[in-house]
């Protein structure tokens, strides 16, 4: 019995190291780094090696590690804050355009005064005989030219003070033995005063004065279109002036164009052109009165 036990034991331990040895040879590797793998040929006992490729690996190269480097700024630059301006508590003066009245129209004065103004200590000159009697629209340059001698002669030769001023009446000194003939019929250009060509200041009430410089004319005749058509006229003589009530005569509303024709003394127009047209806007007279129909004169000759 125990033969037999021992018999088992022995051919157990031979089977189990035969295993051994055949695992051994059935896997090992060779030296080039391949596996060789085992295999058992019908018919033979000797087992058959074959070799399997292992997969290449490409060699592995790292990246390169990106550190980021750090940027510095500028410094920033400080300015100092600007200062905002206390308001002032004194309000600033706006200046005002001023009018210019130092503009001298021929023939237009100022305010006329009993007594010019003469340079005191001063004398006129005795050994002018001949004297000249203002006259409206005079003035001294035209005095002057009318006598032959200069203004400032006139005005050393009668103590003037002011050679802008001469008034209606008053009484000159002029050079010269016997007074000039003076035509009686002149083309002088026209040039008109007052109411100025286009003037929309003419009161609505009241009277207007029509004031020129034109031909020296024995007569003249002033013609005024109403703004219905029709007419108003006056003759006045040797005068260059005329002042007519806007209520009796001139009350419409609107624009009015005149008209001054020089006449002679038969009342015919002479050779020189009438004046104009001019004209100037009027408002409506407050106690406005009929006027005639057009084509008729207010005031005829």
């Amino acid at each position: 019995m125990f033969k037999t036990v021992g018999k088992l034991i022995i051919g157990l331990v031979l089977v189990i190291g035969s295993m051994a040895i055949g695992a051994m040879f059935s896997y090992h590797s060779s030296p080039d780094g391949d596996t060789y793998e085992a295999q058992a040929v019908q018919g033979s006992s000797t087992p058959t090696m074959t070799i399997v490729p292992t997969e290449t690996i490409p060699p592995y190269t790292p990246l390169a590690t990106l550190t980021p480097s750090q940027t510095l700024k500028p410094p920033p630059t400080l300015e100092p804050p600007t200062q905002t301006p206390t308001p002032s508590l004194v309000p600033s003066v706006t200046p005002t355009a001023m009018t210019n009245v130092s503009v001298s129209i021929p023939g237009l004065h100022g305010a006329e005064t009993a007594t010019p103004s003469t340079t005191p200590g001063c004398e006129p000159r005795k050994d002018w005989k001949l004297t000249y009697t203002v006259q409206f629209d005079d003035t001294l340059s035209a005095i002057a030219d009318r006598y032959g001698t200069w203004v400032e002669d006139l005005v050393e030769g009668n103590c003037l003070k002011d050679k802008n001023l001469i008034v209606v009446g008053q009484v000159l000194r002029v050079p010269g033995e016997s007074q000039p003939v003076v035509p009686e019929i002149e083309c002088i250009p026209w040039q008109v005063l007052t109411p100025f060509n286009g003037s929309v200041t003419v009161p609505a009430d009241g009277t207007i004065t029509f004031n020129w410089i034109g031909p020296a004319a024995p007569i003249n005749l002033i013609r005024i279109i109403r703004p219905d058509g029709s007419l108003y006229e006056r003759v006045i003589e040797l005068r260059q002036n005329e002042t007519i009530s806007l209520n009796d005569y001139l009350s419409l509303e609107g624009t009015y164009t005149w008209y001054v024709y020089p006449l002679g003394r038969d009342f015919r127009q002479i050779q020189c052109l009438e004046g104009g047209p001019w004209t100037f806007y009027k408002p409506l007279s407050s106690t406005p009165t009929p006027t005639v129909a057009a084509g008729t004169g207010g005031q005829g000759f």
